[in-house]
């Protein structure tokens, strides 16, 4: 128990290491331009996977440009409409596209056409996934094997006469918009725009050990043939699935070493796992955990444990696969910023932003110290308040006819209620807008839509009812003093303490029974009745908070804190849940429910205001739109431990991931859902944050993810606080 503490201590200090589920990529904008205007990316490098995919993709960037551009430069017949750099699926796909259109294009490779497909095994079956999207492109693709694609392609390429220059590699890119000049290794070029359709498979990564150079010929990087090796010394050196299966092709008729700095096989894929710890101990390989590659020279390779003890092997070949990058010193030269960078304009703008949020929820609370400071220093309360009513005047005139003279007049003598109407008025007209644009995009997305349309359809739904019920309809029907209430039946305890806070003896008995009673069953009956089939779905379906984070958040959902790290700092929620529990019992117990003693007061300024409201939607454009949800909320800490404690909804997974990172890339909780998915292994709320928003079943290309209930709870173990 100890050990696992002084782990999870480790964990929340740890540097920041790469993990195969989070690949480093650029930014790029949903018209697929980089942070530089001119230069476009696509393919691999803009996270897009699959072969059709690829080909889909180039052909939309390169018609959109040919409509922005027009007929290519008369007046300079050396001026290319558009340079592609790179020969995958993205694009070969834009220089169909752009051939049949007529541009002045260029494509530069550094290796060979489709190199990511020639690196594959000889005989490997391609899929044409997904299946419900069609072809755009000329390029042939149907479900096929390695060479009969290679060889289709080869074809066409040549019957279409496509200018595609081989083995030049492109070494810099200048420029901007209209005027770029690419400077290869033969030659120079200038664009008017530039498409980079890069992938990984020129540039793997290298384990810098001597004899690295000094011997290129025995180093390879990819396996395309395991029937060349017989009779032979391999050396493979990595531990994920590319490595595996390199080393179980070649065990049967060759002597294998298999070595990585991995204590465990945590990132081969289950069936490449089970295959390699069979094969080890059926003495077929040798496998050497916890382990890092020393130094080889002509006829052997030196390699050494965990202790430092050095092992020397006899090798006629080494086969580094240890992953592969992307050029992103090439980015970083050329001035297109990574989705990781944070430069002096990132800062400025997080600065901004921040200010922004603030000013916004301090004015929210004005005058009240200390949230509305500094405006208290500097702005005068009259002037405030005129201005305040006169902007509520016009807000409120769609409903004012249904209030009489007297009640309307006492809302015009009430800030506190119209601060809290055009705050409420303006969250739900953002939730609105940007939660149309959420449906349309992941309605666009989905294979099935209706999930997320109903999904966002809900969220919607209940922030604009619930908007009419607190400030319309209850304000009618209760006045003033007990309308605001109404926000605790749509977001229970612990997420809105005062549904048990400020009552008076005064107050008539049946709106006490109405608003606590609805407190408690929301709390007590309707979310533990709904963790049992429902999980966590409260905060992607009804809850308010959640949904201003699934709607303005949606566009920057890929940018969630990702890695073990980030994951071991969730147990802040369940401390901030016995917190809110803490501050209920010392406010309702020992003060009689007032809610102004030190207690409160210190949950109110720390967590209601910059919790919830200014640190997370400031923090939105940056690190995604879950930080508070996932961090801090009670309410989803309480939700989350019942679904783990007996909650039955699961994503399932079968076999066909092809470790895409999508689904990890765009949850906005940072579950490791590659992790599961590659596996075929089903996450809940026993083994992970999952709010069950599926958007991570919909962007999976090969259908890999779907919703099941689990037959029943298995009893687990250990399990981590949050």
């Amino acid at each position: 128990m100890l050990a696992t503490v002084r782990e999870w201590l480790g964990t929340l200090f740890q540097p920041k290491r790469p993990e195969p589920s989070y690949p480093t990529l650029p930014l790029v904008g949903e018209d697929g331009q980089s942070s530089v205007p001119g230069i476009y990316l696509a393919g691999e490098v803009a996270g897009t996977p699959l072969v059709k995919l690829g080909l889909n993709r180039g052909v939309e960037l390169i018609e959109a440009l040919h409509a922005e551009l027009g007929p290519p430069s008369a007046e300079d017949p050396e001026l290319f409409d558009v340079v592609i750099v790179g020969a995958g699926p993205a694009g070969l796909g834009a220089a169909a596209r752009a051939h049949e259109l007529g541009m002045r294009y260029q494509v530069l490779e550094a290796n060979r056409v489709a190199q990511t497909v020639e690196n594959m095994f000889k005989g490997k079956l391609l899929f044409a996934e997904p299946e419900a999207v069609t072809n755009r492109s000329v390029l042939w693709f149907e479900e096929c094997t390695r060479e009969e694609l290679l060889a289709r392609w080869h074809a066409q390429i040549e019957e279409l006469g496509l200018r595609i220059h081989e083995h030049e590699r492109v070494v810099d890119l200048r420029g901007a918009r209209d005027g770029f000049v690419v400077e290869s290794e033969k030659g120079s070029y200038r664009a008017r725009r530039v498409l980079l359709a890069l992938g990984k498979a020129g540039n793997p990564r290298k384990a810098g050990v001597p004899g690295e150079r000094e011997h290129p010929e025995k180093v390879l990087h990819s396996l395309s043939d395991p029937d060349l090796y017989q009779g032979k010394h391999v050396f493979v050196y990595g531990g994920g699935d590319v490595a595996a299966e390199c080393a179980l092709a070649l065990c049967e008729r060759n002597t294998v070493t298999m070595v990585t700095i991995d204590e465990e096989l945590v990132f081969p894929r289950k069936r490449n796992r089970e295959a390699l710890e069979a094969a080890a101990a059926e003495g077929r390989l040798s496998l050497h955990l916890a382990s890092r590659l020393l130094r080889f020279d002509a006829d052997t390779v030196t390699f050494a444990d965990a202790n430092g003890q050095e092992t020397t092997v006899p090798n006629d070949v080494v086969f580094e696969m240890i992953g592969a990058e992307l050029p992103l010193g090439f980015f970083r030269r050329v001035g297109i910023r990574l989705e990781s960078d944070w430069g002096a304009r990132r800062w400025a703008a997080l600065v901004l932003v921040f200010l922004g949020v603030y000013s916004l929820y301090a004015l929210k609370k004005f005058p009240e110290e200390p949230y509305a400071w500094p405006f208290t220093r500097v702005i005068d309360e009259d002037a405030f308040f005129s201005g305040l009513r006169a902007l509520f005047r016009v807000a409120f005139s769609p409903f004012a006819w249904l209030f009489t003279d007297d009640a309307y007049a006492t809302m015009l003598r009430t800030p506190w209620f119209q601060q809290g109407y055009l705050y409420s008025l303006l969250y739900t007209v953002v939730m609105a807008v940007f939660g149309w644009k959420a449906f349309r995009r992941w309605g666009k997305v989905a294979r099935n839509p209706r999930y997320q349309r109903w999904r966002y359809a809900s969220l919607i739904t209940f922030q604009v009812v619930f908007f009419l019920v607190a400030n319309v309809i209850a304000v009618q029907a209760l006045s003033i003093q007990h309308a605001w209430r109404a926000w605790g039946l749509y977001q229970p305890w612990p997420l809105f303490l005062h549904t048990f806070h400020w009552w008076r003896d005064s107050d008539p008995r049946a709106v006490v029974a109405l608003f606590v009673g609805g407190g408690l069953f929301g709390t007590f009956v309707a979310i533990p009745w709904a963790s049992r089939k429902h999980g966590k779905r409260f905060c992607t379906w009804v809850c308010g908070c959640g949904g201003l984070a699934e709607t303005l958040g949606d566009r920057w959902r890929h940018l969630s804190p990702k890695g073990k790290r980030s994951r071991a700092w969730e147990f802040q929620g369940v401390l901030v849940l016995l917190a809110a529990f803490v501050v209920t019992l010392v406010s309702v117990g020992a003060y009689r429910t007032r809610a102004d003693n030190a207690w409160a007061l210190a949950y109110g300024y720390v967590v209601d205001f910059w919790l919830v409201a200014v640190i997370p939607i400031a923090l939105y454009p940056f690190f995604g739109g879950k930080v508070w949800c996932r961090y801090w909320c009670p309410l989803a800490a309480y939700n989350g431990l019942l679904a783990r404690w007996y909650g039955r909804l699961r994503i399932a997974a079968n076999e066909r991931c092809i470790s895409c990172t999508l689904c990890s890339r765009y949850c906005q909780v940072g579950v490791d859902v590659m992790s599961f998915a590659k596996n075929g292994q089903a996450f809940d709320n026993a083994n992970s944050s999952c709010i069950q928003c599926g958007i991570c079943i919909d962007v999976c290309p090969m259908d890999v993810l779907s919703f099941e209930l689990a037959p029943r709870r298995p009893a687990r173990k250990n399990l981590p606080l949050a």
